[in-house]
């Protein structure tokens, strides 16, 4: 199929999309059978239930179920949750997760048709490199195309800058995945910028994943349990982004005992506490985190320079969760998660001709929390339902504050300047997974958001004497509701040919504008000879919100704002095309996509304008611009998980570019983030039980950059008066991006010493070191020391 016929096919009215999972059952099975056999309703069984951690009673996510004799399989989903459904009586199943023992059971389904598997840790599977397909599903066999796994002991086998395992350092080394500045922990998906990534905590969104100014992302490794990336072809049940999505999923807690780890490293120390309230049937985890560098560098800092008074920098996240068993078919979580960041400084300005002495006091502050209450419930063996209700919520302040006191007249004033910014939101959501028969997996849902945007409120405030002389307020704040409705169907066509289709509809309610949205969503997979597997996809993405950010860093100073009635909303189309398979007796998986998007609608300041967003008017929708985007390339991933050495390759050569008519004089320019080159190595080897070595190379070619390129000598009236300058200079710019800088590349070193308990599980321990090696710069440092904590 050509690709302008493609485009006409998704053309379509939207119920051709509901038609097509919504088959009736006789047409259904006359498509997926092989051979002419005539089945009744009756001669089909399902098997569902729970599979959880035999250790902790931790839900497992992803494990494979397959019935032996039966090309059938599922896998679990985030609650741990299956339902498969064979035309058999009775079959051999096979439930299978890396790092688990399998297990293989004859069960009779007319007797039993709902069973609660409990898997058994594998004690020589500690720290098990995986990143990638944690069950044995092969990559072949799935219809996802652009989709990677990340398990946490992946994260934390890696070296580890300054001590800190890193969530979104591990994806930057993934295919398709960037960072922005060097050393920052900015994840920038196939050509897209940091507010394209949808990224869900327990299902509650995080709009400013960061610590430290970029430096460290905002998760602490040792809560969470699971992530998964989906950089395209996204599936229907996903919307709001148009680059990617990152769901990463909370620990539920320990259910048999209590159990802690507690960390100290060279920037910060965690402390984690999780254990069974009641045992078997309700659960908790705490796990706190904190820098303490600014302990130590104030000091420094005053010793050094007497003008210092204050500083303050550090950040601290705090993340909780309950987990209750009401019954097998119901379930309830709470979730939260709490992350502040502070930066302050207080600095003598020098003494003034009267005596009195003057104070420069600055201060940043931002902070994120979200909170979620879920509910599952388990209608019957094919029917699985997942009510959520989640607030998110993140805040900016900037203070900057002179004052004057002490003069020999007791004159004391104050200027104060402070801008807030931020989002608010409130969702409610409900999720199906439906599976009627063995070829299909379908699921569906509704959510409904309401957002509060503040784009900029400031406060400026003026006292002399205790008097107050100014007080202004300015600002406005912006709500907007946003209404999604989703389908998709996992369509086993035939033995060759699988399919996700779905369609995800969306609405945003703004200032009197309603904007609607229908996005079609499709992954293919067809089977070639020789086991390899082609891929393609298309999808379409809506997103009802923008970052306003300066062109060249990204900062929490950058500003959240919606689609309003002047602005529109960024859209996205996205095709992709591969090849996968597993290769080498399936030791190693191997995977090539390319890739095409086109962006519209997307937002820069023009050229010159103040960053600064002060007036109650919304004058920021005045200072910007909107055109057009474009991202293509091709990516390639090899990947080995199992063995002593484990570890992956990836190579993404990528173009990003922009045009908009109010910058560069409307001519087409490459995106700030727009590399060429992008490799990675990553690797792990198990030296001997208790000791693994780790390594990680990155290079990345060169990326652009904005600089004049000659200079004018300045020609004024003026200049022949006395006391004029006569040497100024013109500076000309000829382009946005008209440079490269450098480019980069790092090689990170680490060895983890890892203490072995003799118990069910082994816990690791003690010490890890790494070396830090960029640009003929060296860095060694012990930069962790990790205890397990065991109660009774």
């Amino acid at each position: 199929m050509s690709v302008p016929d493609f485009k006409n096919l998704l053309r379509l009215p939207p119920f051709f999309f509901f038609l097509l999972i919504n088959f009736k059952y006789d047409t259904l099975l006359a498509q997926t059978s092989q051979k002419p056999v005539t089945l009744q309703k009756n001669d089909l069984k399902t098997l569902s239930g729970r599979i959880t951690d035999q250790a902790t009673g931790e839900t497992l996510i992803g494990v494979s179920i397959t019935a032996k004799g039966i090309k059938t399989g599922t896998t679990t989903n985030n609650y741990g949750y299956f339902s498969i459904t064979i035309p058999a009586d009775t079959a051999t199943f096979q439930i299978s997760y890396i790092g688990y023992q399998t297990i293989d059971t004859l069960i009779n389904l007319s007797l039993k048709s709902t069973v609660a598997f409990r898997l058994k840790p594998l004690q020589n599977e500690l720290n098990t490199v995986i990143i990638k397909g944690t069950s044995n599903q092969p990559v072949q066999q799935t219809s996802q195309m652009g989709k990677i796994n990340l398990p946490i002991s992946q994260i934390q086998a890696l070296p580890k800058f300054f001590g800190e395992p890193d969530l979104f350092k591990a994806l930057q080394t993934l295919p398709g995945v960037q960072q922005g500045s060097e050393g920052t922990s900015a994840v920038l998906v196939r050509g897209g910028s940091p507010d394209q990534n949808l990224i869900l905590l327990d299902g509650a969104p995080l709009y400013n994943p960061s610590h430290l100014l970029g430096i460290f992302s905002a998760f602490n490794t040792y809560a969470i349990k699971n992530v998964d990336l989906y950089k395209g072809a996204f599936p229907a049940r996903y919307g709001g982004r148009l680059s990617s999505v990152i769901d990463i999923s909370m620990n539920d807690g320990n259910m048999k005992k209590i159990q802690g780890q507690f960390t100290v490293g060279l920037l910060a120390s965690q402390l984690t506490i999780e254990g069974p309230i009641r045992k078997d049937k309700t659960s908790f985890i705490i796990s706190g985190r904190r820098t303490y560098h600014d302990l130590y560098a104030e000091p420094i800092l005053k010793a050094t320079n007497p003008d210092v008074e204050k500083f303050k920098l550090y950040f601290y996240d705090l993340n909780a969760k309950i987990h209750h068993k009401f019954s097998d078919q119901d379930q309830v979580y709470l979730s939260f998660y709490n992350g502040q960041d502070k930066l302050r400084t207080k600095v003598k300005q020098g003494g003034i001709s009267d005596g009195s002495t003057a104070l420069g006091d600055f201060g940043l502050a931002w902070h994120n929390t979200t909170g979620a209450v879920r509910w599952n419930h388990i209608f019957s063996d094919k029917l699985f339902a997942n009510t959520t209700l989640t607030t998110s919520q993140y805040k900016f302040n900037t203070t900057m504050t002179s004052s004057i006191f002490g003069s020999k007249a007791g004159i004391n004033s104050d200027d104060i300047l402070s801008i807030n910014s931020g989002i608010t939101d409130y969702t409610a959501k409900i999720d199906f997974d439906y599976l009627p028969l063995p070829a299909h997996s379908i699921k569906m849902g509704a959510s409904y958001t309401i957002h509060t945007f503040t784009p900029g409120t400031s406060l400026s405030k003026q006292t002399f004497n205790n008097e107050i002389l100014k007080n202004e307020n300015t600002g406005s704040k912006i709500r907007g509701r946003e209404m999604d409705l989703y389908a998709e169907d996992d369509w086993t066509i035939t033995d060759k040919l699988k399919a996700n289709i779905g369609l995800h509809a969306s609405g945003f309610d703004v200032q009197g504008k309603f904007y609607t949205s229908l996005q079609p969503r499709i992954s293919a997979r067809y089977l070639l000879p020789g086991d390899w597997a082609l891929k393609a996809s298309y999808a379409r993405m809506t997103q009802y919100m923008h970052l306003l950010a300066s062109n060249s860093i990204s900062l929490p100073t950058d500003l959240w704002v919606p689609a309003t009635s002047k602005v529109l909303p960024q859209q996205s189309s996205q095709f992709a095309l591969g090849m996968s398979r597993n290769v080498f007796n399936n030791q190693f998986e191997f995977s090539a996509e390319g890739y095409y998007k086109t962006m519209n609608n997307i937002i820069e300041y023009k050229d010159g304008a103040d960053y600064v967003v002060t007036s109650e008017n919304n004058d920021w929708e005045n200072k910007i611009t909107t055109g057009k985007g474009k991202a293509y390339g091709l990516e390639l991933f090899l990947q080995k998980k199992t063995g002593r050495l484990t570890g992956w390759a990836s190579y993404a050569l990528a173009w990003t570019n922009r045009t908009l008519p109010e910058i560069n004089n409307g001519k087409t320019f490459p995106y700030k983030y727009d590399r060429r080159n992008t490799l990675n190595l990553v690797g792990v080897y198990k030296l001997k039980p208790g000791i693994e070595l780790s390594a990680t190379f990155v290079y990345q070619s060169a990326s652009p950059f904005t600089m004049p390129t000659t200079q004018f000598e300045g020609v004024s009236p003026e200049q022949d008066k006395p006391n004029e300058r006569a040497d100024q200079k013109l500076e000309y710019i000829e382009s946005r991006n008209n440079i490269r800088i450098q480019p980069t590349h790092r090689l990170d070193l680490g060895v983890s010493f890892i203490k072995l308990k003799k118990a069910e599980r082994s816990v690791p321990g003690i010490s890890v070191s790494t070396m830090f090696i960029t640009d003929r710069t060296y860095f060694i440092s012990i930069s962790k020391i990790t205890r397990a904590i065991q109660l009774i």
